[in-house]
């Protein structure tokens, strides 16, 4: 399993939004975000990493979907990001896996070494209302992805 470095500085991307416990920056659309992502990944210096992935099944407290049309778009958008994110990584020499994981929230999260207590965490804080179409980077020990 691949360890990640802690943040080398993240006066370079934006100004962190701090939502206690966590603190998230928002990287701006998924596009803008596999790119920074990657270059996070890259200072740090691993060799591999092993994503951990939630996909959100269903959750009737949905903070971003109304129906199952807007679940299904959300999961696909998600799904294209994180193969977007992997063939940059491992076009830049990190060999790089991922494993879905199935999950009542209604968030897809992003571990990038973590585990499920990272992602429990997450799941449970209350994100940002203003950054619907951004992703955001949280550091919990290892940098964790929010897609909304």
């Amino acid at each position: 399993m691949a360890v990640v470095a802690p943040f080398p500085s993240l006066s370079t991307l934006d100004k962190p939004i701090d939502v206690s416990p966590v603190s998230f920056v928002e990287l701006g659309p998924p596009r803008d975000a596999v790119e920074l992502f990657k270059q996070l990944i890259l200072q740090s210096h691993t060799p591999s990493l092993r994503l951990y992935c939630t996909v959100p099944t269903w959750c009737p407290t949905s903070e971003n979907c109304l129906d199952l049309h807007d679940l299904h778009e959300m999961r696909t958008k998600f799904l294209v990001f994180i193969h977007d994110l992997v063939q940059a990584l491992r076009s830049s020499g990190i060999a790089t896996s991922y494993v879905l994981v199935p999950s009542s929230s209604s968030r897809c999260i992003l571990s990038a070494g973590g585990s499920a207590a990272m992602v429990d965490i997450l799941q449970k804080t209350t994100l940002p209302v203003d950054t619907r179409q951004a992703v955001l980077l949280a550091d919990l020990g290892c940098p964790c992805l929010v897609f909304k």
